[in-house]
């Protein structure tokens, strides 16, 4: 496990959606959100449990100010035990805070952007934060221009799905300003207290495996994502090393970089139809560009997989429902947005030490376009 990893099954019990409040348990959290309590229990709770004043429990929870490290661990196992939910709003009114925490993604049109969203808006308001959110259109100058934004409105937190932002200037801008940074899908290396991130280089192996394996293609091509996100350069490597561990030697002329969108599958699909010698199977780096693959197929009249096998590195909404159904790498888009959430929690609450990093697993759902009669939904 790498520095820093949390074993995503963990990670997902602890990120279980917490129930709705009633209005009778809102107004009592609101009674008590200057002692920073979560619903019946309080500061001054947690420090009678451990053995020690409200003053030292605040240090030991928010990680500012001198504390031993056994009273720090006796502080927090009598947060857990307890259930103690420090307020936003306690917070706010000690700290200077805001209660926002920024979101950063580059397309909220994409079925992905939407549900991680949407998962990461779930866990923040849960715990009382609200959401900030800003869409880059793809662009790393409006990802810049969105970051340097929300640092100055000083969110408590940002969570980034990048698409490519120079990493020394975001570095500096979050050390400056001395807010938390967690990634989702992409992340900068070095930077941020945590990540969320697929297990994209054993993903695309698992794919290029059962193209290889079961069905004995030896002419796999590849059509990928932009190099500038580490999802792209995970896909791409994952995807060599698959052929490289399956006897086969990657073929410059079938690796074709597209950029994630539609008109760039279509583009690099029409590219490997028109070689010489074109390959017996794709692999997309995901599923936009696997749709706008299949489409041409279709239209220049290769069956698909009699003639062209195809796989896709995720499975967006709709793949199954395709003629043929999408061979894909099943994907949790919501649970991605979930995780990621529940990351910047820990940080704001518990001031924990980072980088902590998550990497979701992987599995095939196998179905025609592959040549698979459709063993998984």
């Amino acid at each position: 496990m790498e520095p820093g990893a949390i074993d995503y099954r963990d990670l997902c019990m602890s990120a279980a959606p917490s129930r709705l409040a009633g209005p009778a348990e809102r107004a009592s959290r609101r009674r008590s959100a200057a002692s920073g309590s979560g619903p019946g229990v309080t500061l001054a709770d947690v420090a009678r449990e451990a053995g020690v004043s409200s003053a030292t429990a605040s240090r030991a929870i928010s990680g500012r100010g001198p504390i031993a490290a056994q009273t720090r661990a006796r502080v927090l196992a009598a947060v857990a035990k307890l259930e103690f939910e420090p307020s936003p709003l306690g917070r706010s009114l000690r700290m200077q805070t805001t209660g926002l925490v920024g979101v950063v993604v580059p397309d909220i049109a994409d079925p992905f952007y939407a549900a991680a969203v949407k998962g990461i808006q779930h866990r923040l308001e849960a715990s009382g934060y609200h959401v900030a959110l800003v869409d880059t259109d793809e662009r790393v100058d409006r990802e810049t221009a969105a970051i340097r934004s929300l640092l100055v409105a000083r969110v408590d937190g940002l969570v980034v799905c990048t698409s490519g932002i120079a990493g020394s200037w975001l570095a500096d801008a979050v050390r400056r300003s001395r807010t938390p940074v967690v990634f989702f899908d992409n992340a900068v290396a070095g930077v941020g207290v945590g990540s969320v991130t697929l297990a994209n280089e054993d993903g695309m192996r698992l794919l290029v495996d059962h193209l290889v394996v079961a069905h004995g293609h030896r002419r796999v091509a590849y059509v990928g994502g932009r190099l500038s996100e580490t999802s792209g350069v995970e896909r791409l490597e994952g995807f060599r090393i698959g052929l490289l561990a399956a006897g086969l030697s990657p073929v410059d002329a079938y690796v074709r970089m597209g950029d994630w969108t539609p008109a760039s599958g279509a583009r690099e699909t029409e590219a490997l139809l028109a070689l010489d010698e074109g390959p017996t199977a794709i692999v997309y780096a995901n599923a936009r560009m696997a749709f706008a693959g299949l489409h041409v197929l279709h239209e220049r009249g290769v069956r698909v997989p009699d003639g062209i096998a195809l796989a896709s590195f995720d499975d967006a909404e709709g793949g199954a429902l395709l003629d043929p159904p999408l061979t894909a790498l099943v994907r949790r888009d919501q649970q991605i947005g979930d995780l990621a959430g529940s990351l910047i929690l820990r940080v704001l609450a518990y001031a924990e030490a980072g980088p902590m990093h998550v990497r979701i697993p992987m599995e095939l759902a196998l179905r025609r376009s592959c040549g698979c009669a459709g063993v998984t939904a």
